[in-house]
């Protein structure tokens, strides 16, 4: 390991030198004290604020869209009540690292995030070796979670087709070439539209609040209900033998939908105001979507019917199966799951921005092969451009195992929420 390797001095702002020119100083005094006292070198233009930030925070962690649209896993394994007792249990415990994360971000706000975090609170004896596992685990995680916004995107529009046109024959590469297109749109987006991110931030916000309230009304409305007894004591054990077994295996659902709490903190560079900005962010999102989560959680075991029904549907996706027996129309079912589309395609762009700056910081800190052309940042368009296209290819090869094994791929998507 490079004895550079996470040293908050001076050395390490001179190597950063060789990677892009200073853009000029930018932000707050606190800001700055902060980059200074972390060794760190100016590099890119503070966009963000409280609002764009806190966008970028609830779209990425996207909690309501990402368990209405991988309900099917934990529906099969735990049932409606496995489901949302492991809800309550996930978001009370991602409540506390949340917030253990924002202490953290408002003491040192740079886009390392954990694995920076490790080298000034660790033990000393070890900062370097965890802070370099940390890492490594983070930028895994990254880049398998800049997958799943694009493939919720891209089966959700096959199961769609599914439902309009029962004639299609359903192919898994069909829906992969969909995700890679979604995926080198949120690669050129990031690249050459990088400074209209906060304003698409802004508007996504208000979106993530009106689709819900769109989606849940109708199903509030039109939806038959599954009496109480179907909702909070009907667990489904899948042939685990064991109903709590079934609900662990099950979790993996809820806990899908919190990752991202870090979020903010990857963009911490980008942030005016960050030290005392990033820590409100990251409380206000676990707790705001982790609220809006579980009621849409509710009102879909409310709403669900035949749950084995759901579970086998054709379309893939038991979410489309329930607009479309609330509705009783494909249009309005086509209308309803567009939102969850467009707001998984943002997701996909956002998190793109994400895994490209944690990838980013760690070549900084020279812990990746080939450092110093991962950590370019580019001088027209001020992002770093060769991070971003790495995390794009990444994406497209990890897209490509969900043509050859359905299981694969979702063994590969569970390692994003270890």
């Amino acid at each position: 390991m490079n004895e550079k390797l996470f040293s908050p001095s001076s050395e390490a702002a001179i190597h950063i030198e060789d990677v892009a020119p200073s853009v000029p100083e930018v932000g707050t005094v606190s800001d700055r004290d902060a980059m200074r006292r972390l060794g760190k070198q100016q590099l890119f233009k503070r966009n963000f604020g409280f609002t764009s930030i806190f966008g970028f925070a609830m779209i990425l962690m996207c909690t309501w869209e990402t368990v209405l649209g991988t309900v099917a896993f934990g529906l099969s394994n735990g049932g409606p009540s496995g489901l949302l007792y492991t809800y309550i249990a996930v978001w009370l415990g991602y409540i506390l690292i949340a917030f253990s994360m924002a202490e953290m971000a408002s003491m040192a706000p740079t886009a390392g995030g954990q694995y920076h975090w490790c080298s000034e609170f660790a033990p000393r004896s070890c900062q370097k070796q965890v802070s370099y596992v940390v890492g490594w685990l983070g930028i895994l995680a990254w880049q398998v979670g800049s997958t799943v916004g694009a493939f919720i995107s891209a089966t959700i529009i096959q199961g769609l087709v599914v439902l309009s046109c029962p004639s299609y024959g359903y192919q898994r590469w069909h829906g992969t070439l969909i995700a890679m297109l979604i995926t080198l749109f949120s690669a050129l987006f990031n690249v050459l539209l990088a400074k209209w991110l906060p304003i698409v931030e802004n508007m996504i916000l208000v979106l993530h609040f009106a689709a819900w309230i769109t989606i849940l009304i109708p199903l509030w409305v039109l939806a038959p209900r599954t009496p109480h007894s179907g909702v909070w004591s009907f667990f489904i054990d899948a042939g685990w033998g064991n109903t709590g077994v079934a609900c662990l295996v099950g979790m993996i659902t809820n806990v899908g939908a919190f990752i991202g709490s870090d979020a903010p903190a990857h963009m911490a560079e980008e942030l005016k105001d960050a030290s005392k900005t990033l820590p409100r962010v990251m409380g206000w999102t676990i707790l705001v979507n982790g609220a809006m989560g579980f009621i849409a959680l509710v009102t879909f075991c409310y709403t669900v019917g035949d749950v084995e029904a759901a579970i086998t549907t054709t379309t893939g996706y038991p979410i489309i199966e329930v607009f479309y027996s609330a509705t009783g129309s494909v249009a309005g079912t086509i209308g309803l799951s567009v939102l969850l589309i467009i707001l998984n395609f943002v997701n996909n762009i956002t998190s793109m921005a994400g895994a490209s700056r944690q990838t980013f910081a760690f070549a900084r800190d020279r812990a990746l092969p080939f450092s110093s052309w991962i950590s370019r940042v580019s001088q027209r368009f001020v992002v770093p451009t060769n991070a971003i296209i790495l995390s794009s290819v990444i994406a497209c090869i990890f897209h490509c195992i969900n043509i050859g094994s359905a299981i694969a791929w979702n063994i590969i998507m569970s390692v994003g929420t270890v």
